[in-house]
């Protein structure tokens, strides 16, 4: 069986002038840059991304129903408003690529289309992944990682969170 950790982050919402720094594609985490930030920003197609607990149960019920209608097994989902983490298996031959971006664009497309924003930008270029080592790294994300989220945490056997109902019309 494959298991990854995959993080996926809201748009914009890790920017060059953040204190702990920032990450830039093949050059890894760099220090804080206010004139980077800057540059970012005047390129931004919109205002940064985050996910409140509404959307935070969105995406939940997305990812899971994706990963039953595939047979990946969802174990694990963990949000802040900066980023969602989902820990997920599968036993056929799918690349991790394929899967990561099969659930980044369900969760980006219905996301959209639930809070009509259709082409709206959810998510930040590619994202994270980490392969599940063994059963010890996986206890680990289990027991001790994910469930310190301070947003929606949710465990493979918990119920869905219900979407609170939307306003009558009157």
């Amino acid at each position: 069986m494959t298991a990854y950790l995959f993080t996926l982050h809201a748009y914009r919402s890790w920017n060059a002038d953040d204190p702990r720094g920032y990450v830039q594609k093949g050059r890894g985490v760099l220090m804080p840059d206010i004139a980077q930030a800057r540059i970012y920003d005047s390129l931004a197609k919109q205002a940064p991304v985050l996910f409140m607990p509404v959307h935070q149960q969105i995406l939940l019920g997305i990812v899971w129903d994706a990963c039953r209608r595939r047979n990946w097994r969802l174990h694990f989902v963990a949000c802040e408003p900066s980023h969602i983490h989902l820990l997920v298996s599968w036993h056929e031959f799918d690349p991790w690529q394929r899967v990561r971006g099969k659930l980044k664009n369900l969760m980006a497309r219905e996301l959209g289309r639930q809070l009509a924003l259709p082409g709206y930008r959810w998510f930040s270029d590619e994202g994270s992944r980490k392969r599940v080592r063994d059963r010890r790294h996986f206890d680990h994300l289990m027991r001790q990682y994910l469930p310190r989220h301070r947003g929606l945490v949710w465990r493979e056997g918990d119920a869905l969170p219900e979407l609170p109902s939307a306003p009558a019309d009157g």
